[in-house]
């Protein structure tokens, strides 16, 4: 959580993005964030250097607890984007589709070689550039691998949920992510968010508390089969990604096509997961 305001670095007049987050004191006068500032730091130092994942400038804390991030300033969300394009009626085609999912798995790659989950992919933890290059944004609930499980659940958005994550496990790891990456590509294609049954939908946590356990298996049993139909971590989706079209969307997110992505070669000496100087922008890619 916080706010993100758009500032001018005033020794480079670089504009950057600035996220301020509010902490407050408990009863024994301790300094408790809002948001666990530090992991989001580790997660973006972790990540530095990467194109596809939005870079740190600086952090640090002001003298009434206030943390503050100051990252490199993309641009819109993705979800903003969708929004416009929606309402021109305009659709993506499908290679730049695909370049986008590249671009995306090639962050969330960097990510998990690092040892890390991200939890919360979705179109608005993804920022689009100038260029329209995508960038994940938002490391806050990010988890180190690192450590054993259990980690914590509920976590992330539940419209966009992995069924382990909607089942309630603290046993998961890397894969959500993938989960997560298969339903922003079918959202890209179909314009809308993938559909799921209603029972995963809004008001889904208030109805839980009068479900027994044994229903909430069955809300997501169909999920659930077909992520064991052949779930895998970014790495691998490099090469393998989910058949979605903007015909289907009644498609399983983890069901798995290959080589939709292995078309889309890159012009630039920086390829997708390689690390530049400072997150610069790589050129269009050509098929």
């Amino acid at each position: 959580c916080g706010v993100v305001y758009r500032a001018r670095d005033r020794r480079s007049g670089e504009i950057v993005a600035m996220k301020c987050i509010r902490s407050y004191r408990d009863d024994c006068g301790e300094l408790v964030d809002r948001s666990d500032f530090d992991r989001e730091v580790a997660a973006m130092e972790a990540c530095r250097g990467h194109p596809y994942i939005v870079q740190l400038r600086a952090h640090g804390r002001c003298d009434d607890g206030e943390a503050v991030l100051v990252m490199e300033f993309v641009g819109p969300t993705l979800r903003h984007v969708l929004r416009r394009e929606r309402s021109g009626r305009t659709r993506r085609s499908e290679l730049e589709v695909r370049v986008a999912m590249r671009q995306l798995l090639s962050g969330a790659k960097r990510m998990h070689d690092a040892g890390l989950m991200h939890r919360d992919l979705k179109p608005d933890n993804v920022l689009v550039d100038a260029r329209g290059n995508l960038k994940i944004c938002d490391l806050g609930l990010s988890q180190s691998t690192a450590e054993p499980p259990p980690y914590s659940n509920p976590i992330g958005t539940r419209w966009y949920g992995a069924p382990e994550i909607l089942l309630g496990s603290t046993d998961y790891d890397e894969r959500v992510d993938a989960w997560l990456l298969g339903c922003i590509m079918a959202e890209l294609l179909a314009r809308k968010p993938l559909a799921v049954p209603r029972e995963l939908g809004q008001g889904a946590a208030r109805r839980d508390r009068r479900r027994s356990r044994r229903e909430r298996h069955q809300a997501v049993a169909r999920l659930q089969g077909a992520a064991a139909a052949g779930r895998m971590r970014a790495g691998q989706l490099s090469s393998w990604l989910l058949p979605i079209s903007g015909r289907r969307q009644d498609a399983p997110p983890a069901a798995i096509v290959g080589g939709w992505v292995r078309g889309v070669e890159w012009t630039s000496d920086v390829q997708p997961g390689e690390e530049d100087d400072g997150g610069a922008s790589t050129p269009a890619p050509v098929v």
